[in-house]
């Protein structure tokens, strides 16, 4: 049986605006027929998205030195441009291997 979860619980947030911001908003929600709030929301969760993508996108680069610093393994830049290039004509050749 599945535990019982309370739903996400929504907490009031204040953000003051530049006059032009705000009349920017309601123009943009009047034309996309949605509320203000919901275009906030929208930009605000396309943000967070985009931040932790960000984060995540650096801290795979951090783990990725770290075990290169602790291993040696390594694909050198040209080993990659050759793949790479390969990936547009009909001679595809598999990845390069990481080597020390």
């Amino acid at each position: 049986m599945q535990p019982i979860t309370k739903p996400a619980r929504n907490v009031p947030l204040s953000v003051k605006l530049e006059v032009n911001e705000k009349a920017a908003l309601i123009k943009i929600a009047e034309q996309k027929k949605r509320s203000v709030h919901f275009i906030m929301r929208q930009a605000l969760n396309e943000f967070i998205e985009r931040e932790q993508k960000r984060f995540d996108f650096y801290e795979d680069g951090r783990k990725a030195l770290e075990h290169h610093k602790e291993t040696g393994l390594h694909v050198t830049q040209d080993e990659m441009l050759v793949w790479a290039e390969s990936l547009e004509t009909s001679n595809e050749i598999p990845p390069p291997i990481c080597h020390k």
